[in-house]
């Protein structure tokens, strides 16, 4: 009998051995990105890179799908419109900070409070002009309110807002720039400023269950130049390499170890004017003129090679009201804007300036060069200042203080992954806004109109009258979309995402 029993112990000990142990997070990964965020902090600043490495510590309510581009659930698990102007939420059960405390309603209010806290200077306060109030219902329940009917919420929910602790609060901005509590997928280990970011896998994360075969540790190189990112990428020493322009694309391919793979983005790139009073181009005639004198496929046919498509309006195919690709902007005229500029009485021209990213997107630096030589031909006689971005920010603010007096007009391209109307907008054009170097008082009414109709099919004409009103005054110069493009060793399965998000915990190490 006690032998019988010693077997039957040993059998269930072997199957017990012999079962295969749960999938956990395994190797490591490591990322090439083109630049860094300005800070750790997800609630200050406004930028691609920052808006894509926020997440890796900091969940967002919502999310946006990777295969499908529709909204889903992350932080809060279920999400229920109560009416035009109120939006309830649930947080899934268990979430907690990496210091152990859950993830609660308070948390929430915290975060958004901090986007809207006027000490704070955020740049993302404009993306939240039409936030009311947090209601709290309960630890995990709490209700938006909307100060105006907001069909724009949830979007704008998948790209901003992400939730951190209350044991942030009271801390230094010094100390939150190199990280802050949150209860992301990935924890922060070490940080060393334009060289490495280290992450690890948090043990703690509410989606461990999700995606069980994650990468333990991921390191983010931020590596500015292009060609030093593919060589990194053909020595080995990292697996994804953003950003690959379009020449390396070949010698990429050639390598057995390596791929490419590309995704038509959300990234558009444009020239926007300064208006100041005293200014040329606070002249209608003088912006038309810059329009006609750009030449925007003859850019992205150069420099990207195909890689991009032309663009008629400042809205991408997934925004969410108001993209008609029938729509067509200012077309390549230099004679036209020759007659323009005679017409608004700079027949002689005038000296300007056109402040640019520098390695921020692919061929920023090239584009802006492009556009000076385009614009010369028109009489704008305008001089390219290519900047790192961190230093393009302060330059672009010295202009629109009124510091530079200059003539000048900007270069950037702008993402608005979550396809929110009222980022793009408010962003690129309103008054006040992060990236708007003008301000129309009648396009921020037709914003702040549309942005607040209830009927859907009503806001989507509201905000093509927008787009409209745009070409009619001549806000921006729209010049392409850009792909976005990756490098990659095949050791890793990685699907690139149209929203320019990159998401470590959906990536696989074979």
């Amino acid at each position: 009998m006690r032998i019988r029993v010693a077997f039957v112990l040993f059998a269930a000990m072997s199957l017990l051995w012999a079962a295969p142990a749960p999938a956990a997070p395994r190797g490591t990964i490591t990322i090439a990105i083109n630049g860094e965020a300005e800070t750790m902090d997800p609630h200050v600043y406004s930028s691609f890179i920052g808006a894509m490495v926020w997440p890796w510590t900091s969940d967002k309510l919502l999310l946006s799908d990777t295969k499908t581009g529709e909204i889903i659930p992350w932080l809060a698990e279920k999400y229920e419109r109560l009416d035009s102007r109120r939006m309830k939420f649930t947080l899934r059960a268990g979430a907690k900070f990496t210091d152990g405390t859950p993830i609660n309603s308070e948390a929430v209010k915290f975060s958004i409070g901090r986007i809207m806290d006027p000490a704070n200077q955020s740049y993302q306060r404009a993306y939240w002009k039409d936030f009311d109030k947090i209601e709290v219902l309960d630890d995990r329940t709490f209700i938006f309110h909307m100060k105006v009917p907001d069909n724009g919420l949830v979007r704008r929910l998948a790209g901003w807002g992400h939730i951190v602790s209350l044991a942030n609060k009271g801390k230094r901005k010094e100390e939150l720039s190199r990280g802050i509590v949150s209860g992301g997928p990935y924890i922060i280990k070490s940080l060393t400023k334009g060289q490495r970011y280290e992450y690890e896998a948090n043990p703690t994360w509410w989606g461990n269950s999700m995606f069980p075969n994650r990468p333990q540790r991921v390191i983010m190189r931020p590596i500015t130049e292009a060609t030093t990112r593919v060589k990194a990428l053909q020595a080995g020493e990292i697996d994804i390499a953003h950003k690959v322009l379009p020449h390396f694309i070949p010698q990429i391919k050639a390598d057995p170890r390596l791929d490419v793979v590309n995704k038509s983005s959300v990234r558009i790139a444009y020239i926007g004017f300064f208006t100041p009073e005293g200014s040329p181009f606070k002249d209608v005639r003088v912006r038309k003129a810059a329009n006609y004198a750009l030449n925007g496929e003859a850019m992205y046919k150069t420099f990207l090679r195909g890689y991009a498509e032309p663009v008629h309006q400042i809205y991408h195919p997934w925004t969410q009201f108001g993209y008609n690709e029938s729509k067509r902007w200012y077309g390549y005229d230099v004679a036209k804007a020759k007659q323009l500029m005679k017409e608004a009485g700079h027949e002689k021209g005038f000296k300007a300036d056109l402040i640019s990213p520098d390695g921020n997107s692919p061929f920023d630096r090239e584009s802006c060069e492009a556009a000076a030589g385009m614009l010369k031909q028109a009489g704008i006689d305008t001089r390219c200042i290519p900047q790192p971005f961190a230093l393009y920010r302060r330059t672009f603010n010295t202009y629109l203080e009124g510091k530079n007096k200059t003539p000048a007009m900007h270069f950037l391209s702008f993402g608005n992954s979550s396809g929110d109307n009222s980022i793009i907008l408010r962003g690129t054009t309103a008054c006040k806004g992060a990236w708007s170097p003008a301000c129309y008082p009648e396009i921020d009414a037709m914003i702040d109109k549309a942005s607040a109709l209830e009927d859907l099919k009503e806001q989507h004409l509201a905000f093509e009258k927008v787009s409209d009103k745009m070409l009619e005054l001549a806000t921006h110069k729209p010049l392409y979309r850009l792909h976005d493009i990756f490098g990659i060793n095949k050791r890793i399965e990685f699907t690139p995402r149209h929203d320019e998000q990159l998401h470590p915990w959906e990536i696989v190490v074979k």
